[in-house]
């Protein structure tokens, strides 16, 4: 009896658990700390982060010209894009493939403007600003 109800409480658990969105935390972090630094006026960290291309500012100059006219902080993490659940996650590592993805955005909200930050992974845990810009909401 009580494997009979054990058995699909599991099941439903397992279900429940799968479609659960995945939250990628470090490259929650390092978009926080990116902003952090730019608000707290640390802009050769937050340089230091990005990928330092033409999205981000190749030189110092250029990056603190584009964040005075992108960022608007203090904001707080609105979501994180594309959408991935733990499902996805387990698909890919039964079919041996990378779990992570390679690029994630990190939408911010709650300041004046909305704005995104992308990051592309560069190492297991490891992230780099290669964009980030206001938008319409």
């Amino acid at each position: 009896m009580a494997l009979a109800l054990a058995v699909p409480a599991l099941a439903a658990a397992l279900w429940w658990l799968v479609h659960q969105a995945h939250t990628p935390a470090s490259a929650i972090a390092e978009a926080q700390a990116f902003v952090r630094d730019v608000e707290q006026g640390r802009f050769a960290a937050a340089h230091a982060r990005t990928a330092r291309n033409a999205a981000t500012g190749t030189t110092l100059e250029q990056f603190q010209a584009h964040a005075a006219r992108q960022l608007c902080p203090p904001a707080q993490v609105g979501y994180t894009l594309p959408f991935q659940s733990h499902g996805n996650r387990l698909r890919r590592w039964l079919a041996g493939r990378e779990v992570d993805e390679p690029q994630v955005t990190v939408e911010f909200q709650g300041s004046p403007c909305l704005f995104g930050i992308t990051l592309r992974r560069t190492a297991p845990g490891q992230w780099r600003i290669v964009r980030f810009a206001s938008h319409a909401g």
